[in-house]
């Protein structure tokens, strides 16, 4: 993807004084003119003219300090993710839901996946909630996991594997392809359902074959996922407020 499309950070003045703003950047045909939103992780959303520059966009953003602080504090707080799996105590593991059970421990947060019984048990230690290592034990977990499923997914598509699979903490992306023929994922894929999951291991396997969004990739991954329309507009209902999860740590 474009680095544009990426979560950055500008620094605007405000009444009370510089404030860090999250922003992302979308180019649209339709824009006559540079537009401000907030999305639903309080990022500033900035829709500008397709032959607008930056720095325009920058100019504009310094512009709408107040308004942006105003417009977040009516934002509620994002959950945190123990909020989150308290709430929706559901894994995707090896392609099935799992469910989460909590348990206590006075190490760092880590988790225990019970293949059989479908279960992962997360243990933290009450007396000093901590989201970063909370993040970093789920990221442990889905490192093996959507590793695996990439690779059965290709074995069942008849897909040549990638040169290199990673799974990192993106703040904005669900995974990439490099033309080295490097898939990168996000860990939170493990909190999407099993049809999303495997929805964006497919749409990035589909850049190794082609690097683009044209007609034909889409027709390529509609082989790989008859449903991968469906699952794209879902993955933008929901998606943006799970990927939020962690990011605050």
């Amino acid at each position: 993807m474009n680095k544009e499309t990426e979560t950055r950070i500008h620094t605007v003045q405000t009444a009370e004084g510089p404030v860090m703003i999250p922003y992302l950047i979308r180019r649209s045909k339709r824009s006559r003119r540079i537009y401000i939103s907030l999305d639903k992780q309080n990022q500033a959303l900035l829709t500008i003219p397709m032959r607008a520059t930056i720095k325009a966009a920058l100019e504009f953003l310094d512009q709408c300090g107040d308004w942006l602080l105003e417009q977040m504090a009516k934002t509620p707080k994002p959950k945190s993710i123990l909020e989150y799996l308290r709430d929706k105590p559901v894994l995707t593991l090896d392609g099935k839901k799992c469910s989460v059970v909590f348990a206590f421990t006075n190490q760092c947060p880590f988790c225990e996946y019970n293949h059989e019984l479908g279960e992962v048990t997360l243990r933290y230690d009450p007396c000093a909630i901590n989201e970063a290592r909370i993040r970093e034990a789920l990221k442990k977990l889905a490192k093996k996991q959507l590793s695996d499923r990439l690779f059965f997914l290709c074995e069942q598509k008849s897909i040549e594997p990638p040169s290199r699979v990673t799974v990192r903490d993106q703040s904005s992306r669900w995974g990439s392809c490099s033309s080295s023929r490097s898939i990168s994922l996000n860990w939170r894929l493990i909190l999407l359902s099993v049809g999303m999951q495997d929805y964006v291991i497919l749409h990035e396997l589909a850049h190794l074959k082609e690097m683009n969004h044209s007609k034909k990739f889409w027709g390529l991954l509609n082989t790989y996922d008859s449903r991968s329309k469906h699952h794209d507009r879902r993955l933008n209902e929901v998606g943006r407020s799970i990927i939020s999860l962690g990011q605050t740590a």
